[in-house]
């Protein structure tokens, strides 16, 4: 069974953020990439089981460049919960 999805860009208002979702054809929405601006943070939540994994990075991929900087013009990788040593 092949599973068709389609990546989209949605502003939340309520959490103060926009998002890039991986979206099946009946508009379920799989898996997200959340840019809060209030906390200056960004995750990534999975809402399904068994999601493909080239189709994670591609939504990943596609949020980095899509996702822009946070609304106080701080690049993504400053986010709060980024940390890398």
């Amino acid at each position: 069974m092949t599973l068709t999805l389609k990546i989209q860009t949605a502003s939340d208002v309520i959490r103060d953020g926009l998002g890039c979702e991986l979206v099946t054809e009946g508009g379920d929405v799989v898996a997200e990439v959340f840019r809060c601006d209030a906390s200056r943070s960004i995750t990534v939540t999975i809402f399904a089981n068994d999601v493909p994994l080239d189709a994670m990075e591609r939504l990943i991929g596609f949020a980095r460049n899509r996702l822009e900087p946070f609304e106080s013009g701080e690049p993504l990788d400053a986010a709060v919960n980024f940390k890398m040593s």
